[in-house]
């Protein structure tokens, strides 16, 4: 088994990632990206076939606890609760509209009390 250059004799990581992917039997691969100036970066081209990614795909960015995970749109809305979903919306909207309402009463009680 050939240990890719970038680990640096990171035997151990390496070892560990194979034996649970074995277990798994999902196929992990790492591999360094630069970010440009623009902050852009290239997906490596074996990745992109392999997950299917296209020209003009559209990915969602998923930034959580320090750390950014890359997802196709369409594997990130057939994973949601449309149910959930419209809940949840429909909470966001209702404090929005509670919150301007509250602002017109609040400046309403201020005319009525000057």
């Amino acid at each position: 088994m050939a240990i890719p250059p970038f680990l640096n004799g990171g035997f151990f990581l390496y070892t560990i990632l194979t034996s649970m992917n074995s277990m798994n039997k999902k196929e992990t691969r790492i591999r360094t990206v630069s970010v440009n100036e623009r902050g852009q970066i290239v997906i490596p081209e074996e990745i992109r076939d392999d997950m299917g990614i296209k020209a003009n795909s559209t990915l969602v960015l998923i930034e959580n606890d320090g750390e950014i995970t890359i997802k196709k749109e369409m594997d990130v809305i057939s994973a949601i609760d449309e149910d959930s979903l419209w809940k949840k919306l429909s909470q966001e909207s209702l404090l929005h509209m509670w919150e301007k309402e509250d602002a017109v009463w609040d400046k309403i009680a201020r005319k009525d009390l000057a």
